[in-house]
């Protein structure tokens, strides 16, 4: 009942027109794993792929936001959702928005954790929705239902899934997957949990890039590199 009144609370802060909402190929409701890859993303651009590396969607970074603004788009270029930074927050709090600009979740890091970063999405009232568990290198994360207690993701760099990205013969280099374990859970606040998480730990520094790789905007491969240019 409770996971029923959830996905209600999600569907009244999402767009008035829910149609094209719906039939988004990239929210698809049976997908299960979403590969990032950052590409050219200095220049403001990212791709998102499914598990046999076919583009699903993009990720357009506006480079002249003064919240550093993250459009997702479809592959025609709708943009299905964005992301905004706080100008001001302590918690490198994002929000996460519909195209019209309504707000459908903000995601908060915990200030006080010396080993392990973790952070909470909301719901616009504040009420917790989700919390990821990171591990030491903030690498990987794990994502669980506050309602239920449930899993219902998991986020790795791209090689840790080798036998399931292309049976192991791909470019890992700058990707990341989320790996979701149900066929409930709204895709589009889970996507925009793992990208605000991606857009904190590189801000702030945190431990370095999130999912480790070659150089990204300045930043050096391995647990400690540094954070990328603020805009």
């Amino acid at each position: 009942k409770k996971t029923a009144e959830k996905g209600q609370k999600i569907s009244q802060t999402s767009s008035p027109s829910q149609t094209s909402l719906e039939n988004a190929d990239l929210f698809d409701i049976n997908r299960n794993y979403y590969l990032i890859h950052e590409r050219m993303w200095d220049m403001g651009f990212g791709d998102i792929m499914d598990e046999e590396g076919k583009l699903i969607g993009r990720m357009k970074r506006i480079l002249f936001s003064i919240r550093r603004r993250v459009e997702l788009q479809e592959l025609d270029g709708t943009v299905v959702a964005t992301i905004h930074s706080k100008i001001v927050s302590a918690r490198g709090a994002q929000d996460l928005k519909t195209p019209e600009g309504e707000l459908i979740a903000r995601i908060k890091k915990k200030i006080l954790t010396f080993f392990k970063s973790k952070f909470f999405l909301e719901d616009p009232m504040g009420n917790r929705w989700y919390e990821a568990d990171g591990d030491f290198f903030g690498w990987s994360f794990k994502i669980y239902d506050l309602t239920t207690g449930k899993l219902v993701g998991e986020i790795e760099k791209a090689d840790r899934w080798r036998d399931v990205f292309l049976g192991g013969i791909f470019d890992y280099a700058d990707k990341y997957a989320l790996r979701i374990l149900d066929n409930e859970t709204d895709r589009r606040i889970l996507l925009g949990f793992v990208l605000s998480i991606d857009n904190v730990m590189h801000d702030t520094g945190g431990m370095g890039p999130m999912m480790g790789g070659s150089r990204r905007r300045g930043g050096l491969p391995g647990p400690f590199g540094l954070p990328r240019r603020r805009i």
